[in-house]
């Protein structure tokens, strides 16, 4: 009896625990879930903004998904699909490779209302548009 009520307050407590969690989730990670289309691409030289270049709708799509994953789908001629997890910490997103070694990790920012993307690194600018909000 004892046990069965320990495991019913666990199983409330856990049940409060997501509950709130979910409730208080940080508006850039709902934000960032869905896929983005990659607009232009910016290297970065000496700290600052060098040559851009524009990217075709379809080049490199990025999918981020509310189970902590991504993937990233290139019309190249290998047709290259990347994956993993992700995590975000404040304004940092951190994308893993699935051994747990990081792929990139970026200083992410919103703009246009959420419908447009931009990732800054130490290398790079890139940019993308909104194509679908729930993955």
């Amino acid at each position: 009896m004892i046990e069965l009520r320990s495991t019913r307050l666990f199983l409330i407590a856990a049940t409060l625990l997501a509950a709130t969690c979910a409730a208080f989730a940080d508006p850039l990670e709902k934000a960032l879930l869905g896929k983005w289309d990659s607009t232009s691409y910016t290297v970065v030289q000496q700290g600052k903004p060098g040559e851009s270049v524009q990217m075709k709708p379809g080049t490199m799509v990025f999918t981020y998904r509310d189970d902590g994953t991504w993937e990233m789908e290139a019309a190249d001629e290998g047709h290259t699909t990347l994956n993993g997890t992700y995590a975000l910490q404040g304004t940092e997103l951190i994308l893993m490779k699935p051994d747990g070694s990081t792929y990139e990790d970026f200083n992410v920012e919103l703009k246009s209302d959420g419908k447009e993307i931009v990732l800054r690194d130490k290398r790079s600018i890139l940019t993308a548009t909104r194509i679908e909000t729930t993955p």
